[in-house]
C-alpha cells in the first residue's frame, strides 16, 4: 500500500481532466512555452486564478504543501510585473527604445496590483484584447496651444499629435513625427522629431549645446536656453566672439572680426568698448529682435557697411576706415595725426608731448591712460589744459 500510494502524482482536489488532458496535477509539457498545456496559457484559461496555484505552492509561491517553489523561475513571484514584462520591460517593437526615459504610465494605465480591474482582468474575466494605450502628460504636453492639431491618438500602429515626437512643436521640421510602433528605431536620429536645427528664425546655429545646456532635460515640455550671453556667442572668458553664431573662431570671419579687440581693448588706445556701443543689447534672451537670422544689427549712427566691412561715420575712428576683419590697422596715428593737423597742434609735437595738454588722457611716455577699464580717450570729450 505504501509503494502504491507514492507511485502516482497527486490528483487535484478538483480534477482538471478536461483542461489538463490527464488526471495528473500537471502535464509533462506544463513548462514548455510553445505547448498548449503551458502553465501561462492554462492560467489564462482559468482567468488568472493565482489563488489556485497558491493552494499548493503557498501564498508566497515559495513551495507550500507541494514543496515546489515557483520562485525558482519567477524570482520576484508569479504576480510580479517582471514575470510577464521582463525585468527590463517588454522587448517587443519600440518598447526598449522608449524604456530608458519614458515611464510605462506615459502610454498605459499602470495598475496598483496585478488583479486591478482593467489590467489582465475585468469583472473577474481575463482580458484578451490588445493592451490599451492611454497617453499621459508627456504626449499631451503643449508649449504653444496653436501648435497642437488635436489630442494625441494611437491607431494601433502609429502615434499622432504626440509631443514626444515633435508633432506639437512649432515648425519643428521633424522627418518622422508620426512614427510607427513596429519601427523600433526610425532613421534620422535627432531629425526625426525636429530639424537640426529646427526651421525657425530663432535657430541660427546647428550645434544645439550652444543655446540649450547639456544638463537640461529633454522632451519634458520646457525649452531651456542658456542663461548667459556666452551660451550662444563668445566664451566663458568674454561674451564677444569668438566663437560666433556660425562656430567661427578666426578674426577673418565677419562674425568674429574685431569683437575682442573692442571688448578687451588689447591695443590700449581706449577703454573697453561695451556691446551697447554698437548693438542693442537685449534685456532677456528671448526679447523680440534678438534671436533671429543674421547678420547682427549695428547701430545706424556708426555707418556700418557690411559688404565693405567697415564703419563710415564712427566717431571712434575719426576719418579712418579700418576693416573689421583685418588686424594691425589701428594704433596711435590711425584715427588722427601725430600730432593732429590743426591750429592747436605744432608739427614738431610727438607722443611724449601729448601729456602737456592732455594729462588725464596720456601719460608722459605717450601711453593712453586706462584705469579700471575707464579712459578719457575716445569718450566724446576733448580733454585739454
Amino acid at each position: 500500500m505504501l509503494l502504491a500510494s507514492c507511485s502516482d502524482e497527486r490528483v487535484l482536489a478538483t480534477p482538471c481532466t478536461t483542461d489538463c488532458g490527464t488526471p495528473r496535477i500537471h502535464p509533462a509539457d506544463f513548462l514548455v512555452p510553445t505547448s498548449e498545456a503551458f502553465h501561462g496559457k492554462e492560467l489564462l484559461r482559468r482567468n488568472w486564478d493565482f489563488p489556485l496555484c497558491a493552494s499548493c505552492h503557498g501564498t508566497d509561491f515559495a513551495g507550500g504543501t507541494a514543496g515546489v517553489s515557483c520562485l525558482t523561475c519567477h524570482v520576484e513571484g508569479p504576480t510580479a510585473c517582471s514575470t510577464c514584462h521582463g525585468s527590463n520591460g517588454p522587448t517587443t517593437f519600440a518598447h526598449q527604445a522608449h524604456a530608458p526615459t519614458v515611464a510605462c504610465g506615459e502610454c498605459h494605465i499602470v495598475p496598483t496590483t496585478w488583479d486591478s480591474d482593467g489590467h489582465i482582468l475585468h469583472d473577474g474575466v481575463a482580458i484578451t484584447a490588445p493592451v490599451r494605450v492611454v497617453f499621459g502628460a508627456r504626449a499631451n504636453e503643449t508649449i504653444d496651444p496653436a501648435d497642437r492639431a488635436g489630442p494625441p491618438v494611437w491607431d494601433g500602429a502609429t502615434c499622432t499629435n504626440v509631443y514626444c515626437h515633435g508633432a506639437a512643436l512649432h515648425a519643428a521640421g521633424g522627418a518622422a513625427t508620426r512614427p510607427r510602433w513596429d519601427d523600433p528605431l526610425p532613421p534620422g536620429g535627432c531629425t526625426t522629431c525636429h530639424g537640426a536645427p529646427p526651421p525657425t528664425p530663432n535657430h541660427v546655429r546647428s550645434d544645439c549645446r550652444a543655446c540649450h545646456p547639456p544638463s537640461a532635460a529633454h522632451i519634458d515640455g520646457i525649452v531651456e536656453l542658456g542663461t548667459t550671453c556666452s551660451s550662444c556667442h563668445g566664451s566663458a572668458a568674454s561674451i564677444a566672439p569668438p566663437m560666433d553664431l556660425a562656430g567661427n573662431t578666426f578674426t577673418t570671419a565677419i562674425g568674429v572680426g574685431a569683437h575682442q579687440a573692442h571688448l578687451q581693448a588689447s591695443s590700449r588706445i581706449s577703454a573697453p568698448i561695451a556691446c551697447a556701443t554698437c548693438h542693442v543689447v537685449p534685456a532677456t534672451i528671448t526679447e523680440p529682435g534678438h534671436l533671429g537670422p543674421g547678420p547682427a544689427v549695428v547701430t545706424a549712427a556708426l555707418g556700418w557697411d557690411h559688404d565693405a566691412q567697415t564703419c563710415s561715420t564712427a566717431y571712434c575712428h575719426g576719418a579712418a576706415r579700418p576693416r573689421w576683419t583685418s588686424s594691425g590697422e589701428v594704433s596711435c596715428g590711425s584715427c588722427h595725426g601725430i600730432p593732429p593737423v590743426d591750429a592747436h597742434h605744432d608739427a614738431t609735437m610727438t607722443l611724449t608731448t601729448c601729456a602737456t595738454c592732455h594729462p588725464g588722457t596720456v601719460d608722459a611716455f605717450g601711453n593712453i591712460i586706462v584705469i579700471n577699464h575707464e579712459s578719457e580717450h575716445i569718450n566724446g570729450v576733448v580733454d585739454h589744459q
